[in-house]
């Protein structure tokens, strides 16, 4: 099971990473064209990037990974985790805004911010080691 979730997790990361983008575009096109604001689209981004956040918390913990070199031991799951709480808090956020325009674009800059969080995250784990 580990050496699918190995090789399940990194695949996933850029699907996530990806899927995290559009939904963060198509909030900057909504916020744009002033749309009533659904957390839909926002919210499947989430739960997805929550997947994979999951999906790594179990392959830490069955892997051992604390025993791998620091980056991959300590900063990967720190950065993923920090990508998911950016996203649920600003989504959070724009839930209770009374503007919709203001909504979006605060959906939006969550999920912005977790995509390059995620990236920063992706990029730690495939890095050759420092030493």
């Amino acid at each position: 099971m580990t050496a699918f979730l190995q090789a399940v997790h990194p695949w996933l990361g850029y699907a996530v990473s990806l899927i995290v983008l559009i939904a963060a575009m198509v909030g900057l096109g909504r916020a744009k064209d002033a749309r009533e604001f659904t957390s839909g689209l926002y919210a499947v981004a989430m739960v997805l990037l929550d997947i994979q956040v999951l999906l790594g918390i179990v392959l830490y913990a069955l892997s051992a990974s604390w025993d791998a070199r620091p980056e991959i031991a300590y900063i990967h799951p720190i950065v993923g985790l920090a990508a998911l709480g950016v996203g649920h808090a600003l989504l959070g956020r724009a839930r209770k805004q009374q503007m919709a325009v203001d909504a979006h674009r605060t959906a939006a800059r969550g999920l912005l911010i977790a995509f390059v969080l995620v990236l920063i995250s992706i990029g730690i784990a495939s890095a050759p080691p420092f030493l």
